[in-house]
């Protein structure tokens, strides 16, 4: 396994988008997706880049195609993820004009100098893959979208094909007690059947 990187720094609004604009959409041998969250709505899709559109949604009202940089000015967090690495960032208002939390934890660095590197805390930790089945469900209404029964929601999940369920895979960076100190999204995979289990 390749040595894990762990970089963060709060950022202001401009650095941020500014970062992730240098990061640019991903090659097609390296998708990436993207979780949005704002007050009025979520963004769940493929990563096209700032100047692209990712689509919106929202409670209540259909999805619609937005400005992806639109969409993250907006936003209260969000993450970039592909199996090489998720960067993750979150607004903390008391933090003033660097409002933006922002942590990379991954295998190929994805934001050079733009975020100081901590990689040191993860000695002694160790990774371990897990699978979690994602809450939603289709249903011969919902073709080619899953309703969140828990929240309850309707998603679009950026997933190729049009599995009846789908799992998220994660890294959970442990101590040798089993105790999760970090975790990252690493990918989507389709769950073929339709058991609970």
């Amino acid at each position: 396994m390749k040595t894990a990187l762990l970089k963060a720094a709060d950022l202001t609004t401009s650095s941020l988008l500014d970062m992730i604009d240098k990061l640019g959409p991903p090659t097609a041998e390296a998708s990436r997706r993207v979780w949005l969250e704002a007050a009025d709505g979520w963004a769940f899709d493929w990563w096209p880049g700032l100047t692209h559109s990712l689509t919106w949604c929202g409670a209540g009202r259909e999805p619609v195609p937005e400005c992806a940089r639109d969409c993250l000015s907006r936003s209260t967090g969000g993450r970039l993820f592909a199996p090489e690495g998720e960067l993750r960032w979150r607004v903390i208002h008391a933090l003033g004009e660097t409002c933006w939390r922002t942590v990379f934890l991954g295998t190929d660095d994805w934001v050079g100098g733009a975020l100081q590197d901590n990689s040191g805390i993860l000695a002694g930790l160790w990774p371990r893959r897990d699978r979690y089945f994602l809450w939603g469900q289709q249903t011969r209404e919902t073709p080619s979208e899953w309703i969140e029964l828990r929240i309850p929601h309707r998603f679009r999940y950026p997933i190729v094909g049009n599995p009846p369920r789908v799992s998220a895979v994660v890294e959970q960076w442990c101590d040798d007690v089993g105790e999760p100190h970090f975790l990252r999204l690493c990918d989507l995979e389709p769950v073929q059947g339709t058991s609970n289990a």
